[in-house]
């Protein structure tokens, strides 16, 4: 009788252990994922006054993630206020009474989410699509080269 309940007892032990190993999780399947290059891309142009504009590009696959401009003096300061770029006479540079700066912010938004080239721009250099001329009124042609030259883009003349 001890030899039937050890034998069922030992069946038992068997089949708990054949269940347990069924019920393990399969290990995951890295196959078939890619990762996403990220890039960070970089460009120059000059404005008018020998300034540069400094272009910082980043990429998560085939999309923009970041854009970054940023201006330089000719001795190599940074440039935060528009008469640092244009002198005094700052009021003909912008016609719209937002700051200068937060201009060149929208400006990067826009190009992040729209693409560069989606901007048009009229004679001086100003944006001429709807959505950004309300917010945009600076010559933007020097921001949009640089940015072009970060992603390998010509600028057009």
């Amino acid at each position: 009788m001890y030899k039937k309940i050890s034998l069922a007892a030992l069946s038992l032990v068997l089949l708990a252990g054949c269940a347990n190993e069924t019920a393990k999780e399969p290990a995951a399947d890295d196959t078939g994922t890619k990762d996403i290059a990220n890039e960070t891309m970089k460009g120059t142009s000059q404005y008018d006054n020998g300034g540069i504009v400094n272009a910082t590009v980043e990429k998560e696959g085939e999309n923009l993630s970041n854009v970054m401009i940023e201006f330089v003096d000719k001795d190599g300061n940074a440039i935060t206020e528009l008469d640092q770029l244009y002198g005094p006479d700052k009021d003909t540079q912008t016609s719209i009474d937002t700051e200068w700066l937060d201009q060149v912010d929208y400006l990067e938004n826009y190009i992040k989410e729209h693409g560069v080239d989606s901007i048009t721009v009229d004679e001086n250099g100003k944006p001429t699509n709807d959505d950004l001329k309300d917010y945009v009124s600076l010559d933007v042609r020097p921001m949009l080269e640089a940015v072009k030259g970060a992603i390998g883009n010509e600028a057009d003349d």
